[in-house]
């Protein structure tokens, strides 16, 4: 299973630890991580308009099996239209956050799988449960 991951980019530094430690989870899980912002961009913004960014990254989820997206920031943005890119594409979608994080409800009637964590090493167990129970 290939697993779109995505969660907050401010820059390449601020947020990278934590991308590469969700995608590590996602990997020792036992399915293939796929991180638009590091596979596609290089943790840089190299499209030059949001139209362009939106097209590559909707080929790129129709490339995989499922989105894992992690909410604990509270999202409003780009991580909230790839949510609706997989929805309408009949994805798989794993919501992580953080312990003590509300979850806006939407994500509830959207997701196949929420997981609460305090470290995101926790998000394997559960994922590989859901891998092969699917």
């Amino acid at each position: 299973m290939r697993v779109y991951v995505t969660a907050r980019f401010k820059n390449a530094k601020e947020n990278r630890i934590e991308t590469e430690k969700l995608c590590a989870a996602v990997e020792s899980a036992g399915m293939v991580d796929f991180n638009f912002i590091r596979d596609i961009e290089n943790y840089e913004k190299t499209f030059d308009t949001p139209k362009d960014l939106w097209n590559a990254a909707l080929k790129e989820l129709e490339r995989c099996d499922a989105l894992l997206v992690d909410v604990s920031d509270s999202p409003s943005g780009g991580r909230v239209i790839e949510v609706g890119m997989a929805y309408a594409l009949r994805k798989p979608i794993f919501v992580v956050l953080k312990k003590g994080v509300h979850l806006k409800e939407f994500y509830r009637g959207v997701a196949n799988l929420v997981i609460e964590y305090e470290e995101i090493e926790e998000i394997t167990r559960p994922l590989k449960e859901y891998s092969s129970d699917h």
